[in-house]
């Protein structure tokens, strides 16, 4: 008998803990645990939300998103003939973050090829 007062508390933390953090997950989160992903995805959701410089696919993903807004609405066609780049609304910064990060994609995609082509020779598959 004396353990059944300590557990309704607890128990009733719990459940308050859980409406709590419930107003928490966004739309997107819901969305994704609807979709099978369950709290894992939702708390991936909420990270990105949250952290959004830790992930920088997704800032530049957004960025190309917005590019691509901008020009539909101002007729981008005409600044291409007249020799701009779809990389012309990039700030200077935007430009050099962008360009470091395409390096390193491609040195982490040549250190991964030369990786799997040595595995390859090591047991014999001809590429």
């Amino acid at each position: 008998m004396r353990g059944m007062p300590f557990a309704a508390p607890v128990a009733a933390l719990a459940f308050g803990s859980l409406l709590a953090l419930s107003p928490v997950v966004s739309p997107a989160a819901q969305a994704q645990q609807s979709q099978g992903q369950g709290w894992g995805g939702a708390l991936d959701t909420l990270n990105r939300a949250v952290n959004p410089n830790n992930y920088p696919a997704d800032q530049d993903r957004d960025r190309d998103r917005q590019v691509r807004e901008d020009r539909r609405y101002e007729g981008s066609s005409t600044d291409d003939r007249r020799g701009r780049s779809e990389y012309s609304r990039y700030s200077d910064r935007d430009l050099q973050d962008r360009y470091e990060r395409i390096v390193d994609e491609q040195r982490q995609m040549q250190r991964e090829r030369r990786s799997m082509e040595e595995e390859m020779n090591r047991r014999g598959i001809r590429r």
